[in-house]
């Protein structure tokens, strides 16, 4: 392997705003010791460092954080539990250069996901990284690129994939199963609480990194719970919408094998009753236009009403999709049932989920295809992240795009979109039970962008293609060409 000094890098990363680790690849022969580093360890992550350890075959050789306090800690509670001491690394770059390292995992924030992924793969290790895949649609495409450029293995964590049960299932689906499918609702209703407002000048933990954990995105800091919270600012996260909208619209293409981009996207909401300075919405309907069903998603993150501590459910679920077919309805998540007509529950769709959520039987997966070296074997390689990904964007983009009309005219606004105008009752309902005026509030309309899902773009919308690429902060820059 040719390692890249750390300071000659930093300095040719500043003079060029782009990055390219040059090495020899590692491969991890069948029965050789497969040997991983998770990068971002405080939250899923951490649950990395446990699960890939588990795995016959693979070590868990070191961890990376750009916060002290949270790498020490999970170093010290892996090796009560493993016996094992870690590797500790607080730059990501040292981690690439180390020849002693086969793959990386990446549970890092939104905004790093891509540049992570690319070096990775030119620096010859395998990439497992967390949903979403990308922080916008043109990352997705050089992380592809350097995935076929660099003949790396890399998969995105929306594990669902490697069910069995839903693989199979949703095969039936789309063999007529439910009859034609009409049409296919995702929901995410949880329950979050406001972010608030902080008071003074905000500084980052004495612990953290600042500048390595922007990266890519400007350094401003505007919020106090600091290693979560960023979700909700469009530099770093991409809303409820971008954080756990990929696990379900995955589950909404998939299930009709919807396997390019919609022909159009349209979105409604804001957010509301908290009194913070988030940016993003916490109440959101999307719609997108596939030739096979229609797909809506909605995204409540109030309770059911002032004061609660509860969650909303739609046809008794609180996340996940309903697939309405002409002869039976499937309603499920990890799991589910097929309903007929008069309400009956006729099947239950069942089968190994594994543990943490579905996440090992994924881990399992993609140590299967490094080992083999065949990119074919991973059930959610960069193609399919993207795809599921790319909806959240799309529908983020309609949104930052709309303009504000007053919530009470927006039954005459979607005269046109039954669908939506559906789930808007619902919502108009759901804000007027949590103390939201109807009669003054207003609400983000986004217009409905016409796709072209052969060029990834919105061919009669500039502002729209303006919002499918970021500015990025050097010297960490995701190349135009990797």
């Amino acid at each position: 392997m040719t390692h890249l000094n750390r300071r000659s890098f930093l300095a040719a990363a500043s003079a060029t705003a782009m990055t390219t680790f040059t090495s020899s690849p590692s491969f991890a022969a069948a029965n050789d010791e497969l040997r991983v580093v998770v990068v971002g360890v405080n939250g899923i992550g951490r649950t990395h460092l446990n699960g890939f350890s588990q795995i016959s075959g693979v070590r868990v050789v070191g961890a990376c954080d750009v916060d002290s306090a949270v790498l020490g800690q999970r170093a010290e509670e892996h090796q009560k539990k493993f016996q094992q001491k870690l590797k500790t690394y607080n730059d990501m770059r040292r981690v690439l250069d180390d020849p002693d390292v086969d793959a990386v995992v990446l549970a890092i924030p939104n905004h790093w996901h891509a540049l992570g992924t690319v070096w990775g793969c030119q620096a010859g290790k395998d990439v497992y990284t967390e949903k979403p895949c990308s922080h916008n649609i043109w990352e997705a495409g050089q992380m592809k690129k350097a995935a076929d450029k660099y003949e790396r293995i890399v998969q995105v964590g929306i594990q669902r994939r490697s069910f069995t049960h839903l693989q199979d299932f949703f095969q039936e689906v789309q063999a007529g199963a439910l009859g034609k499918v009409k049409q296919v609702k995702g929901v995410y209703l949880t329950r979050r609480d406001s972010i608030g407002k902080p008071t003074g000048a905000l500084k980052p933990p004495a612990t953290v990194n600042h500048d390595m954990w922007c990266g890519p995105a400007p350094t401003k800091l505007e919020r106090a719970k600091y290693h979560y919270d960023w979700h909700w600012f469009w530099d770093y996260g991409n809303a409820e919408l971008g954080n756990n909208g990929p696990h379900i619209l995955d589950l909404c293409r998939w299930s009709i094998g919807a396997e390019e981009f919609p022909t159009a996207v349209s979105s409604v909401g804001g957010r509301y009753v908290w009194d913070d300075n988030g940016q993003t919405p916490n109440t959101h309907i999307l719609r997108y236009e596939y030739a096979k069903a229609p797909i809506t998603f909605e995204i409540r993150d109030l309770p059911t009403a002032t004061g609660k501590k509860d969650t909303c459910k739609y046809k008794d679920i609180s996340y996940g999709i309903v697939v309405e077919g002409e002869d039976a309805t499937y309603v499920g998540f990890d799991t589910g049932k097929v309903i007929d007509p008069d309400g009956k529950v006729i099947r239950e769709i069942t089968g190994n989920t594994g543990s943490d959520g579905g996440r090992q039987l994924h881990r399992e997966n993609f140590v299967k295809a490094v080992r083999s070296r065949n990119a074919s074997e991973l059930n959610c390689d960069v193609r399919t992240g993207h795809l599921s990904t790319a909806l959240c964007h799309l529908g983020n983009i309609s949104h930052r795009l709309g303009e504000s009309v007053s919530l009470s005219s927006l039954n005459n606004q979607l005269q046109d979109q039954p669908l939506v105008q559906e789930a808007a009752k619902r919502m108009e309902s759901h804000l007027e039970a949590n103390g939201v005026d109807l009669a003054s509030a207003q609400v983000e309309f986004g217009p409905t962008l016409a796709i072209d899902p052969k060029t990834e773009s919105f061919p009669q919308s500039e502002a729209a293609n303006g919002l499918l690429k970021r500015e990025y902060r050097a010297p960490y820059v995701v190349p135009e060409v990797v």
